[in-house]
């Protein structure tokens, strides 16, 4: 939501639009959450890449299940 880089405004519909037919990809945006997956608020720039910060949680939380690692099927 935050990514300055590949951003939801300009980004985001071409990445649906190339995923559509792929009916296993799930999109999920994080508002908080600047490129790096680190939360914030405000607009992001690069000198929050310098601060220390912890990827949010539910990203985490999104990958472990993705590789099965919390709730396995």
């Amino acid at each position: 939501g935050r990514d300055y880089q590949v951003t939801v405004a300009d980004d985001l519909a071409r990445w649906r639009a190339g995923l559509e037919h792929h009916p296993n990809v799930t999109i999920r945006e994080y508002p908080a959450d600047n490129h790096c997956f680190l939360p914030g608020s405000g607009p992001s720039t690069p000198v929050e890449y310098q601060q220390l910060n912890h990827v949010d949680r539910a990203v985490v939380e999104d990958i472990a299940n993705w590789v099965g690692l919390i709730n396995p099927a």
